[in-house]
């Protein structure tokens, strides 16, 4: 009798501890905070904002806090324009898109 139950605690302690690793994959992780990077001027965001279209490069925005948002927040992607003028930041490899507001954009980088 004892045996048997020995023997379904060992296979409960198995199941539980597989279980909590089954489902540590599914859980978020902490959630990285992105540095905060310099507000850079108007002028200088405009040009580089033409360069990086022109040339179609790689960039990093950091946006200002938005509805969602409650700190700064990176994206990556190619900038484009649509023919409504609307700025659009692609990013192929993660399939996604964001609407761009210039005047949201805190920073721009070349990623």
């Amino acid at each position: 009798m004892q045996n048997k139950q020995s023997s379904l605690q060992i296979v409960s302690k198995s199941l539980q501890t597989s279980y909590r690793q089954f489902m540590a994959d599914f859980t978020s992780p902490a959630e990285v905070v992105a540095p905060l990077l310099p507000q850079m001027p108007a002028f200088q965001l405009n040009l580089f904002l033409e360069k990086a279209q022109t040339n179609h490069y790689q960039i990093m925005l950091q946006m200002q806090p938005s509805l969602t948002e409650t700190r700064p927040y990176n994206i990556h992607g190619i900038l484009k324009t649509l023919a409504s003028g609307q700025l659009v930041l692609v990013n192929r490899r993660e399939h996604l898109t964001h609407l761009i507001d210039p005047e949201q954009i805190r920073y721009l980088k070349r990623a």
